[in-house]
């Protein structure tokens, strides 16, 4: 996740379950101009009830569903099910080349565009997400 704009604040946590070594997080920074940029990269369990994935979705579901700001989030949730909070749209990579679909993106700021960016040392294509910031 990128911004161009000046980051104020960050915050970060581990979700309550993970499968395998690797311990998952999710990431929020809020920027000087009071937007949360958040990202995260859910575990590969499938998204099954039960999973670490499906109650690792629905943490992140709360977490942007409790920033009170403009919010965007992009990161590999490794699923196909939206884990948007309602009233925020999805976007994905569903056009991409590789592992299509379970690249996503959500937020509640206007006008958000997609492009999708060939990539070559790593197994997603880039996700690039652009918004119409508020005055």
């Amino acid at each position: 996740m990128l911004t161009k704009e000046a980051i104020q604040a960050s915050q970060d946590a581990p979700y309550s379950v993970f499968s395998g070594v690797e311990q998952r997080r999710w990431l929020c920074v809020t920027t000087a101009r009071r937007i949360d940029v958040c990202t995260s990269h859910l575990s590969t369990d499938g998204e099954a009830p039960g999973s670490a994935n499906s109650t690792q979705c629905l943490e992140l579901t709360q977490v942007l569903a409790s920033r009170g700001r403009p919010t965007i989030f992009a990161g590999d949730v490794n699923r196909h099910a939206s884990c948007a909070p309602k009233k925020q749209w999805t976007l994905t990579d569903a056009a991409a080349a590789k592992d299509p679909g379970i690249q996503h993106s959500y937020g509640n700021l206007a006008a958000p565009r997609l492009e999708i960016e060939p990539t070559t040392y790593t197994d997603h294509d880039a996700l690039v997400v652009r918004v119409r910031l508020p005055h």
